[in-house]
Formats: C-alpha cells, structure tokens, sequence
C-alpha cells in the first residue's frame, strides 16, 4: 500500500468526528436561538395584562359603565318565508339602567364558533324606559344562534 493513501485512511477518522462536531453545535445554537424567541414571545403574550391591567389588555370580561347590574336578552324566531327558515330579527334587552340613557345600545348574534351572525344598533332616548328592542340589520338563522353579546356605549 503506498504511503500516501496510507496517510489518507488515518485522516479519515479524525475529519469524521470534526464533521459531527460541526453539526452538533449548529443544533445546539438553532435550539439555543429557538428557546430564546420561544421564551421571549411567550413572555410579551404573559405581559399583555387582560382587562384589569393598567395598559393593553386581552381578555373578555364585563366592564359595566352605566348599568352596574347587567342586562337580560330575549329573541322570538319567526318563520322566513323568502329564505325557507326560522330566523332572529330583533333582539329585546332589558333591565337597561336610567343612566345609561342617550348611549348607544348594540347587540350582536353569535353562533357556537363565536362568530358574528348579525348585529343591530339603537340609540336609546332618555325617559324610554328599561327595555329596548333591537332591530339587526339582517335575520339570523335561528338554529345557529347561539350567543348574544349587548354593549352600551
């Protein structure tokens, strides 16, 4: 065997464990680099506050301004003759406080998801009393009403 592949064959050992090495530390600085964006995204979501933080806040929760007891929801189903189906058209809420008089009253119909089927909006004069219904601006379909949601501003 000549001496020059002789010597080739004996470097060969000795590149391999450089070439792992090698490796191994480009994984350790990508986990390195990953656990530091992890840890430092999961740290601003932490600092967000919710709603009885002093700054900006993710949450849901009630925050009463005028009507400190809460309001109720009722909603009839009638039939659509156009669109073959039940549907919701007007939302009545009650139990609304004097205070709250001249606000904006707006209710929103949700389905199972959460998402918004409809709204409807009402001024509501002052002296008009406790209960108010809400016209929305197009019927829901009755089976996927499943929520609703009223804010007075």
């Amino acid at each position: 065997m000549p001496a020059g592949r002789l010597i080739e064959l004996l470097k060969l050992p000795l590149e391999r464990p450089m070439i792992v090495s090698t490796m191994k530390r480009t994984l350790l600085l990508r986990l390195l680099v990953a656990a530091t964006v992890f840890a430092t995204v999961l740290g601003a979501a932490a600092s967000l506050g919710g709603i009885s933080g002093t700054s900006l806040g993710a949450d849901s929760a009630s925050v009463t301004s005028c009507d400190a007891n809460g309001v109720t929801t009722t909603y009839d189903s009638l039939w659509d003759a156009t669109d073959q189906r039940y549907e919701v058209s007007t939302v009545t809420v009650g139990g609304v406080d004097d205070a709250c008089d001249g606000r904006t009253l707006k209710v929103t119909v949700t389905d199972s998801a959460g998402a918004a089927l409809t709204e409807g909006t009402l001024s509501m004069p002052s002296g008009a009393g406790v209960t108010h219904a809400v016209t929305l601006a197009a019927g829901a379909d009755a089976e996927a009403v499943t929520g609703v949601h009223v804010t007075i501003a």
